[in-house]
């Protein structure tokens, strides 16, 4: 490993550190080492079930992978299902930033809202396509306890209602008879056929699509419903 690189690793440990100090679901010491172990926890955690699937992912192979143990596992989560729940407010930390930028207003001042459909829906693709089986383990997880999910459910609601505010600036091209029913209507269904592919994307067919002509379908599909002028 080259200087630079072993520089550039280290930065990245040291920023994924720092995220976990940041998460609300997780009672951990703040010390740095600490925060450290949790980090390589969740990335090991995160790499091994995109890789293999939750239900083929066990504790011991987690705490192996980050070079920790299961007493080391256990002493941060309670079972696999807080783990998850970790997982899934870190993956909201990261994406705020990219859902901020794409909700501002001004970014799209001058942009048709067919444009504005498009790069919604891209973002969306391309965000649950890379973590298609940690996001299957997220509902999986959502549809059994909604109650130990509430940020996550919150986040997920505030997205949708950010959207459609979006959607919904460009009222003078939607001719639905019921612009906001429709703009929130098209948020949902968006997210839906995404949930949809990441919980059986692995059953033939069902994931045939690649990125760019999912993005090209739900996007004509939205812009036929809002009957985009």
């Amino acid at each position: 490993m080259s200087p630079a690189s072993g520089a550039a690793g280290g930065r990245i440990a040291e920023e994924a550190a720092a995220l976990c100090g940041s998460l609300q679901t997780v009672s951990t010491p703040k010390q740095s080492r600490s925060e450290q172990t949790l980090a390589r926890l969740l990335e090991a955690a995160e790499r091994l079930i995109l890789e293999r699937g939750v239900e083929n992912v066990a504790v011991s192979d987690i705490a192996r992978a980050a070079g920790s143990s299961v007493g080391g596992f256990y002493g941060r989560f309670r079972d696999k299902e807080e783990l998850l729940i970790a997982l899934s407010e870190r993956s909201q930390l990261r994406f705020r930033q990219k859902v901020r930028d794409l909700l501002d207003a001004e970014r799209w001042r001058d942009a048709s809202l067919a444009a504005i459909v498009r790069a919604c829906v891209g973002e969306l693709v391309s965000h649950v396509s890379q973590r298609r089986r940690l996001q299957a383990a997220f509902l999986h997880s959502v549809a059994a306890r909604p109650q130990r999910w509430r940020s996550g459910i919150a986040f997920r609601r505030a997205l949708t209602d950010g959207v459609a505010a979006l959607l919904l600036a460009r009222r003078e091209e939607i001719a639905h008879p019921d612009p906001e029913a429709a703009a929130r209507f098209a948020t949902e269904t968006a997210l839906a056929l995404m949930d949809q592919r990441a919980l059986f994307g692995d059953i033939d067919g069902v994931g045939s699509l690649d990125e760019a002509r999912l993005v090209d379908e739900i996007s004509r599909l939205l812009l036929a419903y809002l009957a985009a002028r």
